[in-house]
């Protein structure tokens, strides 16, 4: 049989494989990180690796995803490429660029004698890890990582097939929940000393990756009635993680709220302070799956809409996660196009809010339609317009970079999900947008979001530009909370007041959802 050696950095495994077996397979089977966004389906292009001999000969999908330059080379995609001898491939290093990366206090260094938590936040694309004093509850750190798990698609549903069609899949996928915490808590990097202080642990996900953690039947999660298995607290998780942790660390998975609404949104329900809230607010985890939050004062409802990857730059043809040179903002500024980027590296592709800002502009700017279509004629850009292989056109930003219709409809789906629940839970509070007195968008991508870009294309509905804030890290905060024992029962208290809503069942969601696409204020 075929052998198969993976390098990544410093590491190095091998498996051997059947002939024929596509290369990007076998690279999971060993454990190594590789990032396959459209779950290896060959859409994206993004899984390219470095392979030396032992491979097919590149087919269409590769030939119209890869330069000759690069094929010339030995770069393949990993989703396409095909064994049949013994091959070495290359990975490219995963760079996580984060605004969970920070160091706040150095107050666990001075004062030796108080013991240390870390509350992780295990997203579908970013794991975050805090360290917190366990005296006080001071969030002292911060740091974050990969989740490996995009090995198997950048989105929950690929996953969740995976692990329910092969049990060594889900198993696998297990471990690189794993593997992505201890990722996470290795960039702080803590001294074993102060590891070693670690008294407490407790990690917050969405219902997929708590389950696929927690080694939980995911039967009722992958289908109908889409509901946990299990929601309550797991309190003795230590076994669940491999022994990464100090022995006799208390390790705890806080309750669930219920259908796809995890531990991670209970977080920002405790965060931001939904027990107590003096009057109606909102908050929402924008993300891959993103969660919404609204609160009359009294009730608590959730949902859960699957507003898919392009908010993490995912499915978008020049679209980059958070890295050197990823686009944040763009300006239409003079007839041309101002990008900044992360480290103010040239530009290399568009992030989640280098994508909502710059179709922000272009609406502004009269170069796309609110109904998402690029126009025929622009008063600007008509210079930079071509047509793809398909019809559709595109727009270009740089030599390198351009925005397809394409693009433009995945975001129109993405900010529609979004705005549909957010309609669908004020409606059933019998609240309007002007009630609300407080709206917070959090998450890696909501917490670095252009509110006026927000406001402007009617991701959410017409509410008070004053009351909008974006709050980076409330899940992980929140996370921090549940480290006390009065933080923890206040999680269990908030899971069994919070009512989670079931979108699919609400009559009027299709329709606002359809509505929501709409690039308007209003989303009309």
């Amino acid at each position: 049989m075929p052998k198969v050696t993976a390098i990544y950095g410093e590491k190095e495994a091998a498996v051997e494989v059947a002939a024929g077996t596509i290369i990007g397979e076998a690279i999971v089977a060993t454990g190594l990180p590789l990032e396959q966004p459209c779950a290896g389906r060959g859409t994206c292009g993004k899984c390219k690796i470095l392979a030396e001999a032992g491979l097919a000969p590149p087919d269409e999908v590769e030939f119209a995803n890869l330069t000759p330059g690069e094929m010339a080379v030995g770069n393949r995609l990993a989703c396409r490429a095909r064994v049949t001898g013994d091959v070495t491939a290359t990975l490219a290093p995963i760079v996580v660029y984060s605004n969970k990366i920070f160091r706040a206090s150095n107050r666990y260094k001075k004062e030796r004698g108080v013991p240390l938590g870390l509350a992780i936040d295990l997203g579908s694309t970013t794991v975050a890890a805090f360290l917190t004093m366990l005296d006080n509850g001071e969030v002292c750190a911060g740091g974050a990582g990969l989740n490996q798990q995009t090995a198997y698609g950048a989105d929950v549903i690929s996953r969740l097939a995976a692990a329910t069609d092969a049990p060594a899949d889900a198993e696998r996928l297990h471990k690189l929940a794993v593997a992505s915490i201890n990722q996470a808590v290795d960039s702080l990097k803590l001294s074993p000393k102060i590891l070693a202080r670690v008294g407490r642990v407790t990690i917050v996900g969405n219902v997929a990756m708590h389950h696929l953690l927690a080694r939980l039947p995911l039967e009722s999660l992958a289908g109908l009635p889409f509901q946990p298995y299990d929601s309550a607290a797991i309190l003795e998780a230590a076994d669940l993680l491999s022994g990464i942790f100090p022995a006799g660390t208390q390790v705890t998975l806080p309750p669930l709220v219920g259908g796809f609404v995890g531990s991670d949104a209970l977080a920002c329900l405790a965060y931001f302070g939904f027990d107590n809230a003096p009057g109606p607010m909102a908050a929402i985890d924008l993300g891959t799956n993103g969660e919404v939050m609204v609160t009359d004062g009294q009730r608590i409802l959730t949902a859960s809409t699957a507003a898919g990857p392009a908010f993490e730059g995912v499915n978008i043809s020049c679209g980059s996660r958070a890295v050197d040179g990823a686009v944040i903002d763009v300006q239409i500024k003079g007839g041309g196009l101002n990008f900044a980027t992360i480290a103010d590296e040239p530009p290399v592709g568009l992030t989640g809010s280098g994508l909502l800002s710059l179709v922000h502009g272009l609406v502004t700017a009269g170069v796309v339609g609110v109904n998402g279509r690029i126009t025929t004629n622009p008063p600007i850009f008509a210079d930079r317009l071509s047509t793809d292989d398909h019809g559709a056109q595109r727009l270009a930003l740089t030599d390198e970079m351009y925005l397809s219709q394409w693009d433009i409809r995945e975001l129109q789906k993405a900010k529609g999900a979004i705005r549909a629940a957010i309609d669908v839970l004020l409606d059933q509070l019998n609240l309007t947008p002007t009630d609300l007195e407080r709206v917070i968008l959090t998450g890696s991508f909501g917490g670095q979001i252009d509110i006026d870009a927000v406001l402007g294309l009617g991701m959410i509905p017409p509410v008070r530009r004053e009351v909008v804030e974006t709050v980076a890290n409330g899940a992980g905060f929140g996370a921090a909370m549940f480290l006390s024992d009065d933080g923890f029962a206040l999680g269990e208290k908030l899971a069994a007041k919070a009512e989670q809503v079931d979108l699919d069942l609400d009559a009027g969601f299709n329709m606002r959802y359809i509505s929501g696409m709409s690039l308007a204020p209003n989303g009309e």
